[in-house]
């Protein structure tokens, strides 16, 4: 698998094309380090952001009910889902919309020769 995605070093921050809004770019979960910082600073200020950005009130959880539809920009929201029973009944549609790149970010990230930071 990573040699289909391999580490890419891009910018944590973004300004959404339309609104003029700066957003985060990151995924605690796989970005390894922070460029020109030492390894343990980059994860440091990675978690520092992550605390932030997930404090309960930057945070929107749906209470799922019958018929509900959620759409997101996936370029400018930090999504996840909960745990669920998996006995649970659950039924899912994805749907991607494709809009010019004036519209949203492309992340242009270089390709890294190695992933490990110093």
């Amino acid at each position: 698998m990573l040699r289909k995605t391999p580490p890419v070093a891009q910018p944590m921050a973004h300004t959404h094309p339309v609104t003029g809004n700066r957003s985060l770019f990151l995924d605690p979960t796989t970005t390894i380090g922070v460029e020109d910082m030492s390894g343990a600073e980059g994860i440091a200020l990675i978690d520092r952001l992550r605390d932030a950005c997930t404090r309960p009130d930057q945070v929107y959880k749906h209470c799922w009910q019958f018929g509900d539809v959620v759409l997101w920009d996936n370029a400018f929201t930090m999504h996840r889902r909960d745990e669920y029973e998996s006995a649970q009944r659950r039924f899912l549609k994805r749907t991607t919309i494709r809009l010019p790149e004036a519209m949203h970010i492309i992340p242009r990230g270089q390709q890294l020769q190695s992933a490990v930071p110093a």
